[in-house]
């Protein structure tokens, strides 16, 4: 059985487990936002298919059962709308998590990311996980990305190089964090 629900509610938004149910919404939510995701996303190397992405789900499934890998679509309560994607997955270190998200183009500015980037970090703390730490990385170029863990009270660790696996990767990233206490702590935001 998973740590995490199925479903977890923000004010604005649900964030739902991936199922096959979703395949067509999400399709069409990827590929209406495929410019910009194809910039920083390496799962969005080429365009996705009806059948890439019913693996995708597939494999989330396993992953999810499996407490390695928690990923949710973010549905808009009060138009039931698909507007994006956000997870969590366990890394390198025990008691750490990191955080990955998406909003589709037509949805960006509207602070959905910074929501269910907000959702995930408490449940990722009041999950049985026994994390202490949550992260999020990404490339320094991508500005509207950083917005979020500085919006919500993350800490800036520090820069890295890293690998360019993108055509928007410049090989520099950055490494946001913030601890149980910190957010625990921090002012509501």
């Amino acid at each position: 059985m998973a740590d995490l629900a199925d479903q977890l509610s923000g004010d604005r938004l649900e964030l739902r487990r991936w199922t096959l149910e979703h395949l067509d919404e999400l399709l069409e939510t990827v590929r209406s936002s495929y410019d910009e995701l194809h910039l920083w996303m390496q799962w969005a190397a080429s365009p996705p298919t009806h059948e890439s992405l019913r693996n995708v789900i597939l494999n989330a499934r396993k992953e999810f059962d499996a407490n390695e890998k928690w990923n949710y679509g973010l549905f808009e309560i009060a138009t039931e709308a698909c507007v994006g994607s956000a997870g969590l997955r366990r890394g390198d270190v025990l008691d750490e998590l990191e955080i990955g998200y998406w909003v589709r183009t037509d949805r960006t500015r509207r602070g959905y990311a910074t929501e269910a980037t907000s959702v995930l970090t408490t449940d990722a703390f009041t999950a049985p996980l026994d994390i202490a730490r949550v992260r999020i990385s990404m490339d320094a170029a991508n500005l509207a990305s950083a917005g979020v863990p500085r919006r919500l009270g993350y800490h800036l660790e520090g820069e890295m190089s890293r690998e360019i696996l993108t055509p928007g990767h410049t090989g520099h990233g950055v490494l946001w964090t913030v601890t149980r206490d910190q957010w625990r702590m921090r002012d509501d935001v």
